[in-house]
């Protein structure tokens, strides 16, 4: 018994399938690119030192003491500091005081 259903022909791609295997090619080779660069990125990114912190940086020139605040609430971006005297109301993605209102 033979198996061997092959005939004489030959598969000839055309024009079309040729160009579109091309763009296949080129395609795969652009997402291994990227995925390397990605890769690198990261690598890049970890091995930096990054910036100390200070206290100054957390503060953000409030002026407050530790003793002073008496509750803290966060909400999204936003940060609210309730102390002995006032309410401070702080946009954390910005680093910007929204609001500081005096308690009566």
């Amino acid at each position: 018994m033979d198996s061997d259903t092959t005939s004489g022909e030959t598969f000839q791609p055309t024009e079309a399938q040729k160009r579109l295997l091309r763009l296949v090619k080129g395609l795969g080779l652009l997402m291994l690119l990227l995925l390397m660069g990605l890769v690198g990125g990261i690598v890049w990114k970890s091995m930096q030192p990054s910036a100390p912190v200070t206290p100054q940086s957390l503060a953000m020139g409030l002026g407050l003491a530790a003793s002073d605040i008496r509750q803290i609430d966060a909400d999204g971006g936003t940060v609210a500091i309730v102390t002995a005297s006032e309410l401070i109301v702080i946009d954390a993605a910005r680093k910007k005081v929204l609001l500081r209102e005096p308690l009566k």
